[in-house]
């Protein structure tokens, strides 16, 4: 049986009681009472981030509150953004950019890299060559087009040596100092561009985003922060689409407006991140039962994760008549007690650190604080099957991804 939605306080975790961060909840962003729970709960695990909800309706301009780095995901409605002349962006990759943009010049020593991996390709794990051959789609003729710091974050999931040929496992370790300098066009003239839910915009410091339209957005504020490590704009139109394949009947979509930035490989704690986003079609099938544990195996902040429920008509999705909700196993001791919350546009899911969760037919923006940190999921779909005894759904499929020794581990 599914257990009750949480209304109380606290929440028992075997013979403890654990505070209000710890308690999943589903709320509608147009409730400002319930709005403000959850922005409790978040300021107070993440003292120096500031959330809030914000509404255009005409003309104004987005800026930082407190002088930090400020992030804005629409949610609902459309509008545009004033992009000025000499604007750079690594956005690119699927739809082409407006005419008004030009991509940099690919840099020789950057190109060499690139045709040195296409000539060392026979060298790679499958795995590792799957994001390789990702990056290379990038290079166009004299382009390189687009940020692909989503593939760096995918080979440090991949066992090491990514080759048999310790130059190009050089190589690929450079690849983590190239990709926050490659990719980037830069715009030729001023001119208003459309922005629409699912869209990311980002203020720093005194800067000031002229926008326009009726829409709202979720913001997030990292305080002490002056500059941001990606460009104002990331439009899901212009980002590469990494579902691929094609999943039962049901729309493959996943495209990273903030994914998470990577020093070098096996980087430990947070560095430059404190949230990312990334919008993503999720269908039963392919989804697994997973948490982030509350202590870090790469140290740094403890994950919480948040999904914000978009229209996917808006995107051209073709939902198939499914109805998107949201599985959470709110005590990892008791893996036959969960509550599934029905899910719609203008939701947002709030799931903290060692919340057992599995999106089902949802296509949310996955926001996570402070980020996607690698290494840092755990699959629990085998382990739901043995102890709930048949009380709780999981996913067959997913019980090849477990990835630890004793659930017992994570019981904090």
């Amino acid at each position: 049986m599914p257990a009750p939605a949480m209304t109380r306080t606290t929440t028992p975790y075997g013979d403890r009681r654990v505070p209000v961060t710890r308690t999943a909840r589903n709320i509608p962003l147009s409730d400002p009472e319930q709005f403000a729970q959850v922005k409790q709960c978040l300021e107070a695990d993440y003292p120096d981030t500031r959330v809030s909800i914000v509404e255009v309706d005409g003309d104004t301009t987005l800026r930082a509150e407190h002088g930090g780095m400020r992030v804005f995901w629409l949610y609902e409605g459309e509008g545009e953004v004033l992009l000025p002349k000499g604007y750079r962006t690594q956005e690119g990759g699927a739809e082409p950019l407006p005419d008004v943009y030009q991509a940099d010049t690919i840099d020789p020593a950057f190109a060499e890299k690139l045709d040195r991996l296409r000539q060392g390709l026979d060298s790679l794990s499958p795995p590792a060559a799957a994001h390789v051959a990702a990056i290379l789609e990038r290079h166009r003729g004299n382009v390189f087009v687009g940020d692909f710091a989503a593939e760096c974050w995918g080979l440090d999931h991949v066992a090491r040596p990514w080759s048999t040929d310790p130059r190009i496992e050089d190589i690929l370790v450079s690849l983590f100092d190239d990709y926050r300098t490659v990719g980037y066009s830069t715009k030729q003239a001023d001119s208003h561009e459309p922005i629409m839910a699912g869209d990311q915009l980002i203020a720093c410091g005194k800067e000031e985003i002229a926008v326009r339209g009726r829409f709202r957005c979720l913001s997030m504020e990292k305080l002490g922060r002056t500059e941001s490590h990606v460009s104002t704009a990331r439009r899901l139109r212009y980002l590469v689409d990494t579902a691929g394949g094609c999943s039962f009947d049901f729309d493959p979509y996943r495209r990273l407006p903030l994914t998470w930035y990577l020093d070098h490989p096996g980087q430990k704690d947070d560095g430059v991140n404190f949230v990312n986003a990334h919008v993503v079609n999720i269908p039963e099938e392919l989804s697994s039962t997973h948490f982030h544990p509350v202590r870090p195996a790469t140290g740094g902040f403890a994950q919480t994760e948040m999904y914000l429920v978009l229209d996917p008509t808006l995107h051209g999705i073709d939902d198939k008549g499914r109805k998107p909700s949201i599985l959470i196993f709110p005590d990892l001791r008791d893996l036959g007690s969960y509550i599934q919350f029905d899910l719609k546009p203008g939701d947002l899911v709030y799931i903290p650190p060692g919340a057992g969760h599995r999106g089902l037919d949802a296509f949310v923006n996955v926001l996570t604080v402070p980020g996607f940190k690698p290494h840092n999921e755990i699959y629990i779909d085998q382990d739901i099957h043995d102890r709930a005894k048949g009380k709780a759904p999981y996913n067959e499929d997913g019980f090849g991804r477990k990835n630890y020794d004793r659930l017992e581990d994570f019981w904090e």
